[in-house]
């Protein structure tokens, strides 16, 4: 009970406390120039008789004035498109490149752990491999895996 009444003070004073700055925040200012020449600035006018009220010049959305069918947006809208299709390719080398990474740590996995390891002929015969050439073949992946993949 206590928590909640602190809570809706805490929100009170902190309505209070935002409406009080948001006042402050529609404040005009006055400049002048002094017989020294300085300028200064003020929020209240120095004098009465010399008060101009000067509005904002608006100026126009610049995004309005650009054609589409513009050369410069043509050409902005190629840049765009090409540096879209570099990122795409990026993206596609570097997940050709992981999944070769992947191959090669697979067969090297493959090699180190030993064993009977075997290639099929097209006639469909096993042809084992001896110790050296298990050997060999696991050089040639270390050193694969070393040269393209750090």
């Amino acid at each position: 009970m206590i928590c909640s009444k602190n809570v809706k003070l805490l929100s009170c004073v902190l309505l209070f406390t935002t409406s009080i700055l948001s006042f402050n925040l529609q404040a005009e200012i006055y400049t002048w120039i002094d017989k020294d020449g300085t300028v200064n600035y003020s929020d209240k006018p120095i004098s009465e008789e010399n008060v101009v009220e000067l509005q904002p010049i608006e100026t126009p959305n610049l995004s309005d004035a650009v054609d589409p069918n513009s050369e410069w947006e043509q050409e902005f809208q190629k840049e765009q498109q090409a540096k879209k299709e570099q990122a795409i390719n990026k993206a596609q080398s570097a997940q050709e490149k992981e999944t070769y990474c992947n191959n090669l740590k697979s067969d090297l996995a493959i090699y180190q752990q030993g064993g009977r390891i075997y290639t099929m002929q097209p006639d469909g015969t096993r042809v084992y491999q001896d110790q050296s050439e298990m050997n060999a073949k696991t050089k040639e992946l270390t050193k694969l895996l070393k040269q393209k993949c750090s």
